[in-house]
C-alpha cells in the first residue's frame, strides 16, 4: 500500500510535462468459476487480478498505461513514460491538489455474505441444485451445463484534483447452457441468472431454481415455434427484458464516444424532438439491487440519474471525463471500465423507458396482425441496429397465437423511436447482462414497461 505522499509524487511526475489531469486507478479482484457438464463438476478456478492504470489528460489528448507492478518505483517510471507520450503543447508543470476528505457513498447494492467467506463445497451444491431443477423440467434435454461465477472487485481512485475514493462491487452469477432435441428440431441456447449480491443470492426463496425451471420450459416451447409471415406490422414489446431494445436502438448512440466520433444520429440534436412524445428514456446507476448500479463510476464520480430523452426531446448525453471535455459538458457519472487494463469510457448503467399511462391489454387487442415480443436476445448497435427476438408470438385478431422463430429485428433507431404510440403504466426490471465496448465488459440492465411500435418490417415466410 503506497503512502499518501507517494501517490502525490506519482501524480506530480505524470503532470510534469504539461498534462492538466492525472489519475491512478487501483484494482483488486477475485473471481471464482465452477464449471460443470451433465451434473458433473469439471473444474474450479480462482483468479486474482491486481494492478493499476495511469491516466493523464491535456485538454482532449489522453494517455493510458497499466501495470500489475504496483511498486512506487515502477509507478514513477510509468508516470514518466506517460508524461513523455502525451506530447502536450503546454510546457509548464501543474501540481496535484492534496487529497480531500470525502463522504463515503453507500453502494446501492448491499452485500450480506461475501463470496470469499463461503466454502467451495456450498457453491458446488448450488450448481448441482440448479442442474437438478433444470434437468427435471424437460424430457428433451440432450446436453445441459450449469456454471457458477462470483466476483469481488475493490477499486481505489486517486487523481490530481484531490480525489481519493473507493468502491467495492460484488456479483454472483449462474449460467445455464442447454441443447434440446424433439426428434425434428434441435436448439442450443443459454441464459444467465445474475445478482449484484454475494452468496445470499442463492439463499433467498429459491429464486435461482425457479429461474432454471422457467428457462428450460421456455426453451422446450421454442422447439415448436413457426416462422412469421413477411411484411410490415405493428410490434408490441413486453415489459422487463425487452428494454434491451433501448440499449441497442439508441443507448450506445447517446454515449459520448459515438457523439464526438460522428457515429450517432443524435449528434447536435439536444433540445430537439428525436422520439415520440411517449418516450422518456433514463439511465440511472443509483438504483438499488440492479446489476448496472455502483456507488461511483470508474473515475470516482458518483453515479446519478440521467434523463436522456424527456417526452421525446433529447436532453443530454452520457459522458465520462474526456467525453465531457470534448462535448463541453460535465461528466454524468458514466465513466466505466472492466478493470485496470482499460481506460474509462462513457457507458450505460441501467437504461430504461419510463412508464406511461396506456393500457397493456389494449395494445394487443387493437392489432389485427402483428408481433408480440416477450423477450429479446443479443444485438448490434449503431445508426442501424439489429436485435434477436428470443421469445415472440404472432398476434391475430387482437389475440396472441403461435410462437414464432428466426426473427431478427432491424431498423434505424432514431426513426423507429418516433413510431412508438403506446407505453404502459407498469414496469419490471431484469436480471442484467454484460455489455462489451471499448472499455471492456461492463454489467448493465435494460428494462421498460410494455410498449408498442406502429410498424416494423418483419422478415419471415409467407403463409396463411
Amino acid at each position: 500500500m503506497l503512502r499518501e505522499q507517494q501517490l502525490l509524487d506519482v501524480l506530480s511526475v505524470a503532470l510534469e510535462r504539461g498534462a492538466d489531469f492525472a489519475e491512478l486507478y487501483f484494482e483488486d479482484k477475485e473471481e471464482l468459476s465452477i464449471k460443470s457438464a451433465k451434473g458433473t463438476i469439471h473444474n474450479v478456478t480462482t483468479t486474482t487480478i491486481s494492478g493499476v492504470g495511469i491516466y493523464i489528460l491535456s485538454g482532449t489528448k489522453k494517455v493510458y498505461l497499466h501495470t500489475s507492478d504496483r511498486s512506487f518505483e515502477n509507478l514513477i517510471e510509468m508516470a514518466e513514460k506517460a508524461s513523455f507520450m502525451l506530447e502536450s503543447e503546454k510546457a509548464e508543470a501543474t501540481s496535484p491538489m492534496p487529497f480531500k476528505k470525502r463522504d463515503i457513498i453507500v453502494s446501492p447494492n448491499q452485500v450480506q455474505i461475501y463470496p470469499s467467506t463461503m466454502d467451495h463445497m456450498k457453491k458446488i451444491a448450488v450448481v448441482k441444485e440448479v442442474y437438478r431443477a433444470a434437468d427435471e423440467s424437460s424430457d428433451y434435454i440432450r446436453q445441459l451445463n450449469v456454471d457458477y461465477f462470483d466476483t469481488d472487485q475493490r477499486v481505489r481512485i486517486v487523481n490530481s484534483d484531490g480525489l481519493d475514493t473507493t468502491d467495492r462491487r460484488v456479483t454472483s452469477r449462474i449460467r445455464i447452457q442447454v441443447t434440446m432435441d424433439n426428434g425434428h428440431v434441435s436448439i442450443f441456447d443459454w441464459d444467465d441468472y445474475v445478482k449484484p449480491n454475494g452468496f445470499e443470492a442463492f439463499m433467498q426463496d429459491g429464486e435461482h431454481l425457479q429461474f432454471a425451471k422457467k428457462y428450460i420450459t421456455n426453451v422446450e416451447a421454442s422447439l415448436y415455434a413457426k416462422s412469421p409471415p413477411s411484411g410490415i406490422y405493428p410490434v408490441v414489446f413486453e415489459k422487463g427484458t425487452c428494454g434491451t431494445f433501448w440499449h441497442e436502438a439508441c443507448g450506445h448512440q447517446l454515449e459520448a464516444p459515438a457523439i464526438f466520433g460522428n457515429r450517432s444520429d443524435f449528434s447536435g440534436k439536444i433540445g430537439e424532438q428525436v422520439a415520440s412524445s411517449k418516450v422518456t428514456l433514463i439511465d440511472d446507476g443509483t438504483l438499488p439491487n440492479l446489476y448496472g448500479s455502483t456507488a461511483i463510476d470508474d473515475e470516482g464520480t458518483p453515479t446519478q440519474r440521467n434523463v436522456l430523452i424527456e417526452n421525446g426531446i433529447l436532453k443530454t448525453y452520457l459522458c465520462d471525463r474526456l467525453g465531457g471535455r470534448r462535448l463541453n459538458m460535465s461528466s454524468s457519472g458514466s465513466g466505466r471500465r472492466q478493470g485496470y487494463m482499460y481506460a474509462p469510457v462513457a457507458r450505460m448503467n441501467n437504461t430504461f423507458l419510463a412508464v406511461g399511462n396506456d393500457d397493456d391489454d389494449e395494445m394487443i387487442r387493437t392489432i389485427d396482425e402483428g408481433v408480440y415480443v416477450k423477450s429479446l436476445g443479443g444485438g448490434n448497435s449503431g445508426r442501424e441496429f439489429s436485435i434477436e427476438v428470443k421469445e415472440g408470438y404472432w398476434i391475430k385478431n387482437g389475440e396472441i397465437t403461435y410462437r414464432i422463430k428466426g426473427l431478427v429485428l432491424n431498423d434505424r433507431g432514431i426513426e423507429l423511436i418516433k413510431k412508438i404510440d403506446r407505453v404502459g403504466s407498469q414496469i419490471e426490471t431484469e436480471y442484467g447482462s454484460f455489455c462489451g465496448a471499448a472499455s471492456g465488459l461492463c454489467p448493465v440492465t435494460s428494462f421498460q414497461p410494455r410498449m408498442r411500435v406502429t410498424e416494423m418490417s418483419i422478415g419471415g415466410e409467407n403463409h396463411d
